[in-house]
């Protein structure tokens, strides 16, 4: 489209950052560098913070971070719904979110719960990751926001986009904007996060009155491996009908293993990997747990390995507050300071309502809080907590990081319990390894456990869902047991597409292996053919 008009700017949308970098290199090599002012390419959420940003007078509002939402999701659970699962209001939570129209909820405690979050997101000037497309599109709608600047909007993996995607790519198109949609229905894995697979392409080629065309040829698998993942994911029947063709004509090495037990199947996974070292190899599994395996036998043998896809411990309760409060001290936000308050087991109520109702420095509303305060344990945390803070500013300003973590840590430590205690170390010490100022090493922080890039020679270990779009030499997929893949927490037919994923992320090797102690051998593993 490029190449082919001299005026007009074109804008490519995906998933994740590493996809846009990934599109936007593939594009400008197509069309030529002296392009690239006439492209965009970024992910849904920051090309809807681009457009928030621009209409926000120069004050855009903050990113809340992962372990800084999940500590305010806590403190409105706790203050407001206790007898709920925590996991359930985090769901109901994602499920609104996922919604255009503002969602009521049917339970009373799960609305409280909500109000409550959303009130001190609009009192902290903080959005969470999901109300950057849903302030964009409902900006849209209302024409408070205008749609991006451009003539041609190209996205890709469009059968993961959830309902408020759709609506923001359907805006652009309702403007003028000419839409091209690239996907396969066949990779759609994400149902638990909403996305609309098969069902959303059908959506958007309707209200955009668009011609659908098929690209069969895959130029990634060995044929015979696109034969067997092509026979397996023929078993579906809610999937748009086409005729997959491999490019490449020299066959490939399939290997099924079948071994007595889970240690059994992680011995001989290292052993192969040690004995073809020189080998990019993937080892992909249904569930964390499952993975957890695989790190043991590779650690055991001392083969090196990189694990993606598995919730980062500073995103989890311990190490997000940690983060939370060392990010105050940086940037003098409220919300990780509230959050350590929580974890010292300050009451919630009263925490959320004096978020709200302060402002200021956080030493200044820590200040205002000790004010009020009756109770004398609460006392004595606000005053541990002022007094060292302003102790971290002055050292963080003067560059003493070190004593910065290790303060937080010790401030920290008397309220864990033994393994969060043993936990909290660990990240502090690994804190300290870094290099750069405070904020720098957030930044790295957070950087690194977004990292995907395959070192060469290193072991990725990878969930099936994180595996997508990713691709290697040799492939081994763990665990291919009734019960776990396909697993019984999902569909059928979403769980065959998640082994058509797997299998069709080797180039030339893919090995399948279970454990007969964990279950009968996996269906998929017969229609399949293998």
């Amino acid at each position: 489209m490029i190449a082919k008009h001299e005026l007009g700017r074109l804008c490519a949308v995906t998933f994740t950052r590493d996809a846009a970098n990934e599109l936007m290199e593939r594009i400008l090599d197509s069309c030529g560098r002296e392009n690239a002012r006439r492209l965009a390419v970024g992910t849904f959420h920051s090309l809807a913070m681009a457009q928030i940003k621009r209409n926000s007078k120069g004050r855009p509002p903050k990113l809340l971070g992962d372990g800084d939402r999940m500590a305010v999701v806590r403190r409105c659970w706790r203050e407001n719904a206790p007898d709920l699962k925590l996991d359930d209001v985090l769901k109901s939570i994602d499920t609104a979110k996922a919604r255009v129209q503002p969602v009521a909820f049917a339970d009373i405690a799960m609305q409280r719960v909500y109000d409550s979050y959303e009130a001190i997101l609009q009192s902290e000037r903080v959005m969470d990751f999901s109300d950057l497309l849903l302030t964009a599109v409902r900006g849209m709608q209302s024409g408070d926001i205008a749609p991006l600047p451009i003539k041609w909007l190209l996205v890709d993996e469009a059968q993961d986009m959830d309902e408020v995607q759709l609506e923001w790519i359907l805006a652009h198109g309702r403007a003028g904007v000419e839409v091209t949609l690239v996907g396969d229905d066949d990779q759609s894995l994400y149902s638990f996060r909403h996305a609309l697979g098969y069902a959303g392409l059908q959506e958007a080629s309707i209200a955009l009155g668009s011609i659908d065309l098929t690209l069969p040829v895959n130029y990634r698998c060995a044929p015979n491996i696109l034969e067997h993942a092509a026979k397996l994911i023929g078993k579906n029947t809610n999937r748009a009908p086409k005729n997959i063709q491999a490019a490449k004509t020299e066959a490939g090495e399939i290997v099924v293993h079948r071994l007595p037990t889970r240690d059994d199947e992680g011995a001989i996974l290292a052993s192969t990997i040690r004995s073809e070292s020189n080998a990019q190899w993937a080892v992909l599994g249904r569930t964390n747990t499952l993975l957890d395996t695989v790190e043991v036998a590779l650690s055991t043998n001392g083969i090196p390995y990189k694990r993606l896809g598995g919730k980062s411990i500073w995103d989890q309760a311990i190490g997000g507050v940690f983060s939370g409060l060392l990010r105050s001290i940086a940037d003098s936000s409220w919300t990780g300071v509230a959050n350590a308050l929580a974890f010292c087991n300050v009451d919630s109520a009263w925490i959320n309502d004096h978020s709200r109702s302060s402002s200021g420095r956080c030493v200044d509303r820590l200040d205002h809080a000790l004010a009020e305060v009756q109770d004398e344990r609460r006392r004595k945390i606000l005053v541990s907590l002022r007094e060292g803070f302003m102790s971290w500013e002055d050292q963080a300003f003067k560059g003493r990081t070190s004593l910065v973590v290790h303060g937080v840590a010790g401030f920290l430590t008397p309220h864990c319990k033994p393994p969060q205690a043993s936990l909290l170390k660990s990240l502090a010490d690994s804190f300290c390894r870094l290099n750069g100022t405070l904020a720098q090493r957030l930044a790295m922080l957070s950087r690194t456990t977004k990292d995907k890039t395959a070192d060469a020679g290193v072991v990725q270990i990878i969930t099936l869902h994180s595996s997508k779009g990713l691709e290697f030499e040799h492939v081994w997929i763990m665990g291919s047991e009734e019960g776990n893949l396909p697993h019984t927490d999902s569909t059928e037919e979403e769980e065959r597409r998640l082994m058509y994923v797997g299998m069709t992320r080797a180039k030339r090797k893919l090995v399948i292996s279970g454990a007969l102690s964990e279950g009968l051998e996996s269906r998929f593993l017969e229609e399949s053919g293998l």
